[in-house]
């Protein structure tokens, strides 16, 4: 084999190198983005004294949270990429400050549950939520929201379930 021939192999397992190093770099981007949101959403509920449950946590089957779930991941993988590469943030209760701004909670996109337990501020947008496709419940508690307040917001989320505990089920 002549050196001109070795150096065209070399620039070929180079390229190839290149094309696959791009490749997996896009694969991993998706889930890298999702995470980083999230990871800025916890932080989030972490300055309102909130908390968060990943999904792992809940079973579908019966409807309850299993706080003894195994996590899908080993820890030392978490260790490397975070908790937020490998699950997402289920639910959030608010309970500890009061609440008057919800666009941070955009950056839980996986988010199926919400519970805000304290006061809000009475001009307190909700448009923000409607970003959230897999929302499923929002339950409004100590907020003294009015019915026509309420009746607003389930008509922006109308694929949600709202309860406000000051005011009967409809």
């Amino acid at each position: 084999m002549s050196l001109r021939e070795s150096c065209w192999k070399f620039q070929l397992s180079l390229r190839f190198l290149f094309v696959l190093t791009a490749v997996f770099a896009l694969m991993l981007a998706p889930p890298i983005q999702r995470s980083l949101l999230q990871k800025r959403g916890r932080a989030w509920v972490e300055s309102q004294n909130g908390h968060v449950t990943f999904a792992h946590k809940y079973d579908a089957a019966s409807g309850f949270y299993k706080h003894d779930s195994q996590f899908p991941a080993p820890s030392w993988l978490v260790g490397i990429f975070g908790v937020d590469f490998f699950d997402s943030v289920d639910a959030v209760v608010l309970d500890n400050m009061e609440v008057v701004d919800l666009s941070p909670l955009t950056n839980f996109r996986e988010l199926r549950s919400l519970g805000i337990m304290i006061e809000i501020d009475d001009k307190l947008d909700f448009r923000p939520l409607a970003e959230l496709k897999k929302l499923e419940n929002l339950h409004l508690a100590y907020t003294d929201i009015s019915a026509e307040r309420l009746g607003e917001i389930r008509e922006l989320l109308d694929w949600v379930t709202v309860t406000a505990a000051n005011h009967p089920e409809n």
